[in-house]
This record gives C-alpha cells, structure tokens and sequence, in this order.
C-alpha cells in the first residue's frame, strides 16, 4: 500500500469508526427527542376521544395533510400519516392503554424508528398532566438526534397546545 493510500485511509477511518461507533449505540438505547407536558382539567375522555379519531387529529395537528389507521385505533393497527412537504410515512401502534395512554412508532431510514408517547396522568381533583414523548431508537438514532430535535422541537409544542385548547373547549368542566 502506497503511502498516499494509507494516509488516506487513515483519515477516512477515523470518521467512519466515530459514525460505526455512533451507530452501535443509537442500536442499544433509546436517545430522547422532547417531551411535552401540559396541564389541564379538559375531560379525559374528551382528551381520549381526540386521539382515537385519527382521521380529525388534522383539526389539531396543523401540521398534517392527512394521518388514517387502518382499522380500529387498537394495538397492532397501522396507518399512514402525510406531513406537509413530506412524502407519506407509515406508522403502527405498538401500545394502548384505553383513556390513558398510547404509543405509536415510525419507522425512519436503516432499522431507525422513532416512537411517540401519548399520556394522560392524573394529578388530582379531575385536572391531568398531558405529556407526548419521543424517543429515537436504531443505527441513525444518534446521527438524525440534532435534526430530529429542530423539527420536532417546534412543531409538537404547539401541536399539544393545540389538542389540550380543543379538548378544554370541549369539555362540559369549561
């Protein structure tokens, strides 16, 4: 091997052992992208309601063209969702605790998926702490965090302002 080819390699591999190595642990652990909370006494049925309507959640989701389940909102269901400047992206529900949670996972690019906690907790006297979680998990996972982070970072605060505002202004409690 020439010397040329051997600097060379040397300085190619050094960034493809930091993106090897970046890989092996986004495969490992789960690399935490936001999490939202926000209190209300809006009625937690009203609450549960807005999520299992997936076809409606464009009424509180402004940033979605379109999102359907195939089927009944139940674990194993899948469906599309259409993000505005986006191409289609399919999505399964992996958990559903009725009136209290559920989780739903995108798969992303390599064997990356990302997956979005919805929770509805209780903190007395009929009020709720509503908190959306996601989490990244795969080979991406760490390289995709900083982006993941600026776009979901600005749009799902507003989105959950948005569900909790619709679900107070429908509850008889307001």
């Amino acid at each position: 091997m020439t010397r040329r080819r051997k600097i060379t390699w040397s300085l190619a591999g050094g960034p493809l052992a930091a993106i090897a190595l970046l890989a092996a642990i986004g495969s490992l652990r789960e690399s935490h992208l936001i999490k939202v909370t926000r209190s209300t006494c809006a009625d937690r049925d009203v609450m549960w309601d807005l999520w299992a309507d997936v076809p409606e959640r464009v009424e509180w989701d402004k940033g979605l063209e379109y999102i359907n389940v195939d089927g009944s909102f139940e674990e194993g269901a899948t469906g599309t969702v259409k993000v505005a400047g986006q191409g289609p992206i399919k999505y399964k529900i992996i958990e559903v605790d009725p009136k209290s949670g559920y989780t739903d996972r995108f798969e992303s690019l390599l064997w990356t998926h990302t997956d979005w906690h919805h929770r509805i907790e209780s903190t007395g006297e009929s009020c709720y702490d509503v908190t959306w979680e996601l989490k990244a998990r795969g080979p991406l996972s760490l390289i995709l965090l900083p982006a993941l982070k600026n776009i979901f970072g600005k749009e799902v605060p507003t989105a959950v302002d948005e569900f909790v505002e619709l679900a107070e202004s429908r509850s008889t409690s307001y």
